[in-house]
């Protein structure tokens, strides 16, 4: 359980549901992107690492919190999505959003003929705080000797979402993090019985909802068990200098959180899966993952090689009969 209080608590309830929750990240997704992506929407996870060359031959390593593809209907669009916990007082979040995206772009060209094509993904924040001044939304505008071209970067707030807006939309991605929605008055929740009763209270009414959500079908037991998790982890993260109010909500959530880690229970169940050959759908999955993998790889070879996309499968040992789905994807 050592995990559940790590110091990069927002960062890795973030990424768990970014890598393991498909029912809590297609909503927001489709919310923040205005998408309309159902739930048998395939998602495949980009590498998060990605490698800025400097001079001298240097590189410098850039993480990013998250990288997906979403395909539906033949029909495929990349996401890059940032959670910033703190707020942007000196604007320099839409710069390292830039770089991001442009490395994202360079990993994913294509080279021909004297001719690079770069593919930028679409971008979001999440901002966990704001102020009056955090924008509505961003704009990346970028002067070339060919003109301009400019892409939005999409923005939300979690202090823009009261409980009713979030259960409204489906955006239960947004609970583990409603607790920066009292940031400002930890002071007065911790100096204060009744504030603190009242906070707990906010929790027990949300773990009540979940749990009715679970049994009217519209949400999975997982993902219930895995948003209860998150929140105590991101709870005990703010609260660490409130010790009377992190106590209170850790003995309600606590109670909530199963003795055996439902994620790696669920990850277990689906290695038991595959052994057995029974989950097909898993199957599916890893052969989806081969894909990625080998597509990063031709996509490399490409763009760091000057090869063609033949002359990358080739050295890849990539069968005749496999190249013209990598073909589609390029």
């Amino acid at each position: 359980m050592d995990e559940l209080y790590s110091d990069f608590a927002y960062d890795d309830a973030f990424r768990t549901m970014v890598v393991k929750c498909d029912e809590l990240l297609i909503p927001f997704i489709n919310y923040m992107f205005d998408e309309h992506y159902s739930n048998k929407a395939r998602i495949y996870r980009g590498a998060n690492e990605h490698f800025v060359d400097k001079q001298g031959g240097a590189q410098e390593k850039r993480i990013t919190d998250s990288l997906i593809k979403i395909v539906e209907n033949n029909i495929s669009h990349t996401y890059h999505v940032e959670c910033e916990s703190k707020e942007d007082v000196d604007g320099t979040i839409i710069v390292r959003i830039f770089e991001y995206d442009a490395q994202i772009a360079l990993d994913r060209s294509r080279v021909s003929r004297g001719m690079l094509d770069v593919y930028f993904p679409h971008t979001g924040i999440l901002f966990l705080s704001s102020t009056d001044s955090t924008p509505d939304s961003m704009e990346i505008v970028i002067h070339t000797s060919g003109g301009e071209c400019k892409y939005s970067v999409e923005v939300i707030k979690e202090l823009d979402f009261d409980l009713d807006k979030i259960y409204d939309n489906g955006l239960f991605f947004l609970l583990p993090f409603y607790s920066f929605n009292y940031k400002k008055d930890f002071d007065k929740i911790e100096a204060d019985d009744y504030k603190q009763e009242e906070f707990v209270e906010i929790f027990s009414r949300i773990v009540g909802k979940l749990e009715s959500l679970v049994e009217e079908g519209l949400l999975s037991a997982y993902s219930k068990d895995v948003i209860i998790r998150l929140i105590n982890k991101v709870v005990h993260k703010q609260l660490v200098k409130y010790k009377s109010t992190q106590k209170r909500v850790g003995d309600l959530m606590g109670g909530k959180v199963l003795d055996l880690d439902v994620i790696r229970a669920h990850d277990e169940g689906i290695e038991q899966g595959i052994e057995q050959g029974i989950e097909q759908g898993i199957e599916r999955g890893i052969e989806q993952g081969k894909d990625e993998e080998r597509l990063f790889s031709i996509r490399r070879m490409m763009n760091k090689l000057k090869m063609t996309a033949e002359e990358a499968m080739d050295t890849l040992d990539i069968p005749k009969g496999e190249r013209s789905k990598y073909m589609t994807m390029l």
